[in-house]
């Protein structure tokens, strides 16, 4: 049998989730053009606790992989020219 504070509960744990998947979403997608590397991992880590919460964050997973990925590119094709 489930309780109020056990509804209430699970309720800010999805609220909570929520949060943590749009935060990376919001970070993914500005790593994108400023600060890749760090804005990915924070990106990442939001995602995987909104994943703990119980709320799917693919698109945060998504989106942090391709800023460290994007940001390592630039940097190794922009090496050769001392930009």
């Amino acid at each position: 049998m489930t309780t109020v504070t056990d509804t209430t509960d699970i309720e800010f744990q999805r609220r909570l989730g929520r949060t943590y998947k749009r935060t990376s979403i919001i970070m993914g997608v500005i790593g994108m053009f400023i600060l890749g590397i760090p804005l990915g991992i924070a990106a990442f880590i939001y995602a995987r606790k909104a994943e703990t919460q119980g709320v799917k964050a693919t698109a945060g997973i998504v989106l942090a992989v391709m800023d460290i990925v994007l940001a390592i590119l630039v940097l190794v094709v922009m090496r050769p020219f001392n930009i």
